[in-house]
């Protein structure tokens, strides 16, 4: 029974993992079709090479776990760095009225 709890609970995390995997390729794969920055751009914020987003559009891409960790970091850094000029520049507009 003990053995049988284990088993449910390790499938249940890997599924929740998987789910994790996926939405973060699927983020990334929504960031390169947004166009904000250039794939060659993004694969070098985030030290890569920019031939592991090649077929990042594809369906069936399938990045490995380091350049996957790597994308997702180099995403959230551009953003936080977008959302932080972005409150910079109003806060300047401000100041200026």
């Amino acid at each position: 029974m003990v053995f049988a709890t284990l088993a449910t609970h390790a499938v249940m995390c890997d599924a929740a993992r998987m789910d994790e995997i996926t939405f973060q390729r699927n983020r990334v794969q929504a960031f390169v079709n947004s166009g904000k920055i250039s794939k060659r751009d993004l694969a070098a914020l985030a030290g890569l090479r920019d031939t592991v987003l090649i077929r990042a559009r594809d369906d069936d891409w399938n990045p490995t776990a380091r350049v996957l960790a790597a994308l997702v970091r180099a995403i959230d850094k551009y953003e936080h760095d977008v959302a932080k000029k972005k409150a910079r520049d109003e806060l300047k507009r401000q100041v200026a009225a």
